[in-house]
């Protein structure tokens, strides 16, 4: 099965979007409870650079369907510049379909998806916004994996654990 490089796009997106942590909570893992039932953050989240304001996060809908929009929107804090890296996806489909793709931050951010943004992203507050359109054609199946979004040091920006089915 081939997926399109707009998907992965939109997926890669979506996850630099959801990536926030609540500066004023610093747990080792959150749980999915916390974000929702889609997603949560991995690895050790306070080595991220990407800090999330609390209730800085706007996913809608909460739960992807294909043929709509997902739209995404992130307050949060960037504790360093970014001016380049890599958004690498390491994904399952039903177990048994694997999507093993890396994508240039710079090119995610300039996307139409990401409102054409740019490298680099200044250190401090920031606003992140995306709205991306999921196609139909994608299998409702369930989709299990790792997108890690690091910086041009090789620093963690952010990692996120989806877990769901596309509805």
């Amino acid at each position: 099965m081939r997926f399109g490089s707009s998907f992965l796009l939109t997926l890669a997106t979506t996850c630099l979007l959801v990536s926030a942590q609540p500066i004023q909570q610093q747990h080792a893992f959150m749980s999915p409870d916390e974000h929702g039932d889609i997603w949560s953050l991995c690895d050790d989240p306070s080595s991220h650079t990407l800090r999330g304001y609390e209730n800085g996060v706007y996913i809608f809908p909460a739960v992807p369907h294909t043929g709509e929009d997902i739209n995404v929107k992130i307050k949060g804090n960037l504790l360093s510049e970014v001016t380049g890296g890599k958004v690498s996806i390491d994904l399952k489909l039903l177990s048994m379909i694997k999507i093993n793709k890396e994508l240039d931050l710079c090119s995610v951010l300039q996307s139409d998806i990401m409102n054409h943004n740019h490298c680099p992203l200044n250190a401090g507050d920031l606003l992140l916004e995306a709205k991306a359109f999921i196609p139909r054609e994608i299998p409702k199946l369930p989709l299990d994996g790792i997108i890690r979004i690091s910086d041009q040091n090789d620093q963690t920006v952010t990692c996120i654990r989806l877990n769901f089915n596309l509805q």
